[in-house]
């Protein structure tokens, strides 16, 4: 049997290759045992034409544990070298040299899209004709039960886990985002260039944090440049549009104060036209990054009262050396957000 997803038939189990996983531990296997048992195997793992198993240990090892000599699996072909030389050196123990951020998005990129085609055929097996167990095979810690809504963050989750080893899957679509608009054909020149520019950043090793927050400020830059020079609009509006983005453009500020100081000139352009610009705009903005609800006074204390002295618990040199660069460079971007404020504060204070 053949498709879109890969080619399904019978694999030795000895050929099969689990290498080095983060998850160790697969739990208790005798009820999954159990269903192969009465059931057989209703939703086949996915490997690698080489034999790495990429989606369905669980299932391997209780295949194993009952003494079967074959299993049916999906092969999954079309998966880049690196990725191979990734799964091997995983099973080696030897990821000599680690990946760089770009390498990591691409990884990332590619093992998400395998992770969502296998959820979405164990949806597709749920919802048409599957017998009864399935969802007790295709369950477990290496592949959930279908469960829609959450499908999509299980697998950009799972995938930044197993390029990463830890759940930086924000971080590494920023930087797929990124791509993408430097890829994109239909967006503006400065808008490419502006991509471009972050994605040499990252590449000589800068955060992506940063990049993101400077992308999100060209994008909402290159939407008031195309209100401004939009014929359909008020002349007011092309005015005030053409204002907003000369004065942004004009600051030297840090790239998070620039995005929220764009983000806020389009709003008000927006705000003043009685409605938004009917073109759809391109936003680097990932799940998470809406602006938030305001909070009470209260909130606001029981956050800060408990941060008193904190800095007292931490060794400068340790962080320095366990975080990484994305993570100290969230750190300061929320110490620098925490001055800003602290300055509003002291002077509306002052004020009143």
């Amino acid at each position: 049997m053949s498709g879109q997803y890969g080619i399904q038939l019978d694999r030795a189990l000895d050929s099969l290759l689990v290498g080095t996983r983060h998850r160790s531990d697969l739990g208790d296997l005798d009820l999954l045992a159990k269903s192969l048992s009465e059931h057989g195997l209703l939703q086949p793992p996915t490997i690698t034409p080489e034999g790495f198993v990429l989606i369905g240990v669980r299932r391997v090892a209780a295949a194993r544990k009952l003494g079967w000599r074959t299993i049916n699996v999906w092969v999954r072909s079309g998966l880049s070298d690196r990725l191979g030389q990734l799964l091997s050196e995983h099973a080696d123990h030897a990821l000599h040299k680690p990946l760089t951020t770009l390498e990591a998005a691409a990884l990332y990129r590619e093992l998400k899209a395998v992770l969502e085609e296998e959820a979405a055929l164990r949806q597709a097996a749920t919802r048409f004709g599957a017998q009864p167990g399935l969802a007790g095979i295709s369950g477990g810690g290496d592949s959930p039960p279908p469960s829609a809504p959450h499908e999509y963050g299980k697998a950009r989750e799972q995938a930044a886990r197993m390029v990463t080893g830890r759940d930086s899957h924000q971080m590494l679509e920023r930087v797929n985002r990124i791509e993408d608009l430097a890829a994109d054909g239909t967006a503006s020149a400065a808008v490419r260039g502006q991509a471009e520019a972050e994605l040499a950043r990252i590449r000589d090793g800068a955060g992506v944090l940063a990049s993101h927050q400077r992308m999100n400020a060209a994008l909402s830059l290159d939407e008031l440049d195309r209100i401004a020079a939009d014929p359909t609009q008020p002349e007011s509006v092309r005015e005030s549009a053409g204002r907003e983005a000369a004065r942004a453009r004009q600051s030297d500020l840090k790239a998070a104060e620039m995005e929220r100081l764009a983000r806020a000139a389009l709003e008000r352009v927006k705000g003043s036209s009685g409605s938004k610009h009917p073109s759809k705009p391109r936003t680097a903005v990932t799940a998470g990054d809406e602006v938030p609800k305001l909070r009470s006074s209260r909130a606001f204390w029981a956050t800060w009262s408990e941060l008193d002295g904190w800095w007292r618990y931490y060794d400068v040199e340790q962080m320095v050396r366990e975080l990484s660069g994305e993570q100290l460079d969230l750190f300061v971007s929320i110490a620098e957000g925490t001055m800003r404020f602290a300055t509003e504060l002291q002077n509306a204070r002052a004020a009143a």
